[in-house]
This record gives structure tokens, C-alpha cells and sequence, in this order.
């Protein structure tokens, strides 16, 4: 027989609101079912919180009064527990909802937490399913948990937590949500966070048994869907054993001795990757080298197989491995010689580069750090560019030889893009007004004025507008960057009005295609109509699985060469058109995975400007790869790996890191 919940705590406590009357009548019921006493926590409802109180308690934020209501209500908790001398208190939000065998558990739960002898908060739901890993060498149902509390919907905390985080919310006006604040209170103040290896209560908000006005994730779905996506959500990461905060790489895993080693070879690492991007606009052979040193420290890291895990276990990460397994399949069919399809799949290699860049860089610093590098780099080649450019030879005609010194013009436009992106992310790390600030904000107008005003690249032209819009769209809700990104827009589009030439070049491309049939000469807009409908002609007589990795030349010669003479029948190993490429080699098997892979690139669902510059990227790679193979070839395909890899990996949380934006208060106070 288990003790009664109210033998294992002082006090129950229970958090809501007077006018909530449905919450009201379902919590009662649910704790009458399991004979548990408590006591309510009406006071603070947002509705009688007045203007003194809000000034003396909080600083401005974004909290509305529910957020703060929700705050109120439990510091109130921390404050009785403290005033009536209690051991520990249960606390409960009002949509809880317990399992069948709660007592049980929280039973055995509390007899081992009598053994902690610092500060301690124990955990007793999974938010929206986050779940912890049970220790293999621990037979307790406790785990201490380095995951960012999720949720406040029922928690036990005892009196020195609750001396603690009275302390900390004394010494300063309050900013965050009730979960953010515990989070951050309890990581300053040194108080442990434990949660249960099965959790015991779920919360009605997320279940769908109560409908949410606050939570932004949740506006407009109905109840039902709300419901079948948590059933979703809870199946497939209790069945995988694996949730999305899970897995990172906890230095506590890593003996004394690794752990120095671990950080320089993951250091060296991370370094080494953002010289393959810079090589893939500079030269090849850097890429190449920094590639395998790249490969070399992260297989001598301690934690690279729980690393390799962890991307694997991305979306983008298995999908980029899927996509390469497929290809090499693809060699197995080739009607191409074995070593050319096996030199065709070695092509693909960036994927993997891909993958790994998705296991290191699981923090936000790593990933300033490659920003770092990287703008420096392309920042250089911009200035060198403009040194070589002639500038009086522009003004007459579109066509200047100077000024592209990184490998082409296409590459030299979108890593430019690129870079100055970067450049903006940094900025708004920066410090307000410090020179890092107002040296990336320079770096980035120089970067987009070199796109502009000397690559001439129109792949580049595109990608510059797709990349400011979506960028704007991603962080319209930050106003200052939204101002930097609406400079850059401006100043793009004033290039655009003051460099007829642009224009002239577009106009030019245009007249070329129109022109495909009648014209004399081979052009390079000309051409790709004629690659296209070529193309087209090779993907219908092997749709299913295409010709094979490495087919691609010879099918183009044996088709071309019988429909067209003359510069029509101009051979080449590339049709300008990624998709097309691919669907010839591997049919609408490999296309299926290439688009899952692009899919797969959402799904990564990576918050802050990284995640929004990393979508950005590669919707322009994505639309621009209709008129040539970026993804393929070996600059801008490593250059787009390097990218991608390092802007859509997850960050590890750190405890008392808010893990996201949507607050406890938004899902259980509304």
C-alpha cells in the first residue's frame, strides 16, 4: 500500500481562476477521485491585479495580465510554504489531469526525494511530451534532468527551493512567464530539477480537453485537432524513446578526462567547417582540407557517437542520409561504368558534411562563431572584389571581367547573400550600440552592394529578394530587426532603380530564351531550353528509377545528338535544372527523397534568427535551382551543406534556458 498523496507533503495547492468554473469543476473531480485534499490559490486573478502591484512586481515585457496572474499565484505558493515552515508543497495548475496510478508513483517518487539533500523541484508532467531517459544504473523513478522545465502544470517543491526563488524574485522586477522564471530563479540559485521516468499527469490545455485564447501554437485549431496531435506527439517519442530536447550532449556524460579533449576536437570542428564554407568560394582545395580535418576532430571527439545520434534523430539530418543511401542505390542501376556512377555519388558528398554540421553546432555560440569566420571571409573577398572592379567600364555594358574573384558569379552573388545575412544575425547579438554592431551592419551593406553593383549574377538578384523578404517576414516582431532588414530592402531595390544595367541584364536573359530557336550562336540563356526539353526526353524513358547515378552525359549525348546539329547539340554533364538532373538519374524515387529532404528542412522548426535565415536560404537555393544545380555542384553544394547544417541545427538548452516562446500561463490561464 502507497501512503496518501497528503501523508508525502504539507500542503496541496491549487492554482485558478474564480470565473474558470469548468477548470474549477474538473480539478475538484480530479483530485476528489484520488483523495486529495488542498487548498485553492484564488488570489491574484488577472482581473484584480492593479496598476501598484504590476509596477512594484514586474519590469515591462511582454507578459499580459495572465501571464503575470500566473506568477502571482505561484510565488503566493512559495510564500506560504516559507510562512507556515513547510517541508515540501504539491502544487497544481487547474487543467491537470492525473493517471490512474498517481498515489503509487508519487509515493515512491517522494521516498526518493527524501534522499536529496540540496534545493530541489520535482516535475510530475511532460508539458507538450518531453520526456527523460531513465538512468540504466538507477532503479529510482527520479531523474535529474539538465531539460528546461517545459510546464508548471504540477510541480513539488520544498522550503529551501521556495527560500531560494523568493530571494531571487526580491532581488529584481520580474520580466518572465512562471515557467521561464523557475527556470531561470532555480539555474541562478542553484536549485536541482528532478523529473519522474513516467510521468504522471498530463495537462488538459495540451490534451485538448480544454481549449487555450493565449497560446499562439494553438490559435485557431480546434479542441480535436489539439488532441490527436498530442496522441501524435506522445506515440511517437514514448515509442522512440526520444523527444526533441533529449539526447543532447550533457558534459556530466564525459569522464574528467574526456572532457577537455572533447571541447578542443569539437572546437576544431566547428572551425574546420566553416573554412569548408569559406573554400567553396575561394578554392577547392581548402574546402577539401578543412573537410577532412572537419571529419578527423569529430571522430576523435568523446561524444561524437552521442552526437551522431543526435542527428540522426533531426529531420533534416536523417533525411539527408536517406537521400544519400538512395543515391547510392542509384549506382547499382547506372547504365553508367561502375567507377563513373561510384565518382557520381563522391559528388554528393556535402551531405554528409551536412549531417555533422547538424551534431556540433547545438549552440547558439558555435554558431556565431562560424557567422564569424565566414562574414570575415566574404566580407575580404567583397573588398578585393570592388579593388578589382571597373567601374567606368560598367556604366557602358554589364559584361566586365573584373570583380568576380570568388570561383564565378554565381557563387560569388550567393555567398555575398549569404554573408550578409550572417552579418545581420550578428548585429543583433551584438551589444546595442557597440562597434560589432555598427561593423556587421557595414559589412552587410557592402556585401549586398557587391551583389548588386558588381556579381551580375541573377540567381543571385533572386536570391537577395527572397532571402530580405522571408528574413523581414521571419523577425517582423523584433522592431530593430526589422529596421535592419528593411534597410537592406530598401537598398537593394534602390540599386535595382539606380543601376539600369541590372535591368539590361535581365532583359538580355529574357531575350535569349525567346530567341532559343532562331538564334546563330550558342547563348547561356539560349542553351537551356534546349537542355530542358532534353532533359524532359531522358526522364520519360526511365521514370521510375532514372538512368542511374554518373548516366547523365551519355544519355545527353545520345539524345541530343539525334534531335539537334549545330550549337544545339553542345554535350554537357548538367541541364542548368537541379530537379531535372536529379529525376534523370534517379528517377521519382531520388526526386521523392530530394523533396523530403527540403521538407525535412521546415521540420527542423529552429527559433531565432538562424533558423529564420536558414529557411531563407534554402527557399532561394530551392527556386533558383529551377535554372541550375546548386545543390549538386561543388561550390554552391557545399556551400548550401556548410549553411543549412549549421543554421537549422538544434541548440541544446541549457538549464534555465527557455526552450520556447509559448509560456505556461498562455496554455493554462486562458
Amino acid at each position: 500500500m502507497h501512503a496518501p498523496v497528503n501523508a508525502q507533503v504539507d500542503a496541496v495547492f491549487v492554482l485558478s481562476v474564480r470565473s474558470f468554473h469548468d477548470r474549477i469543476a474538473h480539478i475538484e473531480a480530479e483530485l476528489q477521485r484520488h483523495g486529495i485534499a488542498f487548498e485553492w490559490i484564488f488570489e491574484h486573478d488577472a482581473a484584480e491585479l492593479t496598476p501598484e502591484l504590476i509596477e512594484a512586481t514586474f519590469a515591462p515585457s511582454d507578459m499580459g495580465p495572465p501571464q503575470q496572474s500566473l506568477v502571482l499565484k505561484h510565488v503566493e505558493t512559495w510564500k506560504r510554504c516559507v510562512a507556515r515552515d513547510y517541508r515540501r508543497v504539491l502544487v497544481f495548475e487547474d487543467d491537470a489531469m492525473l493517471a490512474s496510478d498517481f498515489g503509487q508513483v508519487f509515493g515512491a517518487a517522494m521516498q526518493a526525494a527524501n534522499a536529496i539533500e540540496q534545493a530541489y523541484m520535482v516535475y510530475l508532467g511532460c508539458g507538450d511530451n518531453k520526456y527523460v531517459s531513465p538512468s540504466p544504473s538507477s532503479g529510482s523513478v527520479l531523474v535529474k534532468a539538465n531539460l528546461a522545465l517545459p510546464a508548471t502544470d504540477a510541480i513539488v517543491v520544498d522550503q529551501s527551493a521556495a527560500r531560494l526563488r523568493l530571494e531571487y524574485v526580491g532581488r529584481q522586477k520580474i520580466t518572465r512567464p512562471a515557467d521561464w522564471l523557475m527556470r531561470e530563479a532555480d539555474a541562478a540559485m542553484g536549485v536541482a530539477h528532478y523529473w519522474l521516468t513516467e510521468p504522471i499527469v498530463e495537462q488538459g490545455s495540451m490534451t485538448g480537453r480544454f481549449a487555450s485564447v493565449l497560446d499562439r501554437k494553438r490559435i485557431g485549431r480546434s479542441r480535436a485537432w489539439t488532441a490527436l496531435r498530442f496522441r501524435w506527439d506522445r506515440w511517437r517519442r514514448r515509442t522512440l524513446k526520444r523527444d526533441r530536447s533529449d539526447g543532447w550532449v550533457d558534459p556530466a556524460s564525459l569522464t574528467t578526462a574526456e572532457l577537455p579533449r572533447d571541447q578542443w576536437a569539437i572546437t576544431i570542428a566547428r572551425i574546420a567547417a566553416a573554412l569548408v564554407a569559406v573554400g567553396a568560394f575561394t578554392g577547392a582545395a581548402v574546402s577539401n582540407i578543412a573537410a577532412v580535418v572537419m571529419l578527423l576532430a569529430f571522430i576523435a571527439a568523446p561524444s561524437s557517437l552521442l552526437r551522431l545520434r543526435r542527428a540522426w534523430h533531426q529531420p533534416l539530418g536523417r533525411a539527408a542520409i536517406v537521400f544519400l543511401m538512395i543515391l547510392l542505390l542509384a549506382v547499382t542501376w547506372s547504365t553508367a561504368p561502375f567507377l563513373v556512377a561510384l565518382k557520381a555519388w563522391a559528388g554528393w558528398r556535402h551531405f554528409l558534411l551536412l549531417f555533422i554540421a547538424l551534431a556540433i553546432f547545438d549552440t547558439r555560440a558555435s554558431k556565431l562563431l562560424f557567422g564569424s569566420i565566414f562574414v570575415s571571409a566574404a566580407s575580404v573577398g567583397a573588398l578585393a572584389s570592388f579593388l578589382q572592379f571597373d567601374f567606368g567600364a560598367a556604366q557602358v555594358t554589364s559584361d566586365v571581367a573584373g570583380g568576380i574573384i570568388l570561383r564565378n558569379h554565381v557563387t560569388q552573388g550567393m555567398a555575398l547573400t549569404a554573408g550578409a545575412l550572417l552579418a545581420l544575425v550578428i548585429l543583433v547579438h551584438a551589444r546595442r550600440g557597440s562597434w560589432q554592431q555598427w561593423a556587421y551592419g557595414a559589412a552587410a551593406v557592402f556585401m549586398v552592394a557587391n551583389v548588386v553593383f558588381v556579381a551580375y549574377a541573377r540567381s543571385a538578384y533572386l536570391a537577395l529578394a527572397i532571402t530580405s523578404l522571408v528574413a523581414a517576414l521571419g523577425i517582423a516582431r523584433q522592431r530593430a530587426r526589422l529596421a535592419a532588414v528593411g534597410a537592406l530592402i530598401v537598398l537593394m531595390f534602390g540599386a535595382v532603380w539606380l543601376s539600369p544595367l541590372i535591368s539590361q541584364r535581365i532583359e538580355r536573359a529574357l531575350q535569349e530564351v525567346r530567341e532559343t530557336h532562331s538564334s546563330a550562336v550558342i547563348t547561356p540563356m539560349g542553351i537551356r531550353p534546349v537542355m530542358w526539353e532534353t532533359a524532359v526526353s531522358i526522364v520519360r524513358d526511365a521514370p521510375l528509377l532514372g538512368h542511374g547515378l554518373g548516366s547523365f552525359p551519355e544519355q545527353y549525348r545520345r539524345v541530343v545528338t539525334q534531335r539537334y546539329t549545330g550549337w544545339k547539340a553542345t554535350l554537357t554533364a548538367d541541364p542548368h535544372n537541379q530537379y531535372l538532373l536529379i529525376l534523370a538519374e534517379t528517377g521519382l524515387l531520388g526526386l521523392a527523397a530530394f523533396t523530403w529532404f527540403l521538407f525535412s528542412a521546415i521540420r527542423q522548426r529552429v527559433r531565432g534568427p538562424f533558423g529564420v535565415i536558414g529557411i531563407a536560404l534554402l527557399l532561394a537555393w530551392s527556386l533558383t535551382s529551377l535554372f541550375s544545380s546548386h545543390f549538386h555542384t561543388f561550390n554552391e553544394g557545399h556551400l548550401i551543406a556548410m549553411l543549412l547544417g549549421v543554421c537549422l541545427a538544434r541548440e541544446r538548452v541549457a538549464p534555465g534556458q527557455p526552450l520556447s516562446v509559448t509560456s505556461t500561463a498562455e496554455r493554462t490561464s486562458a
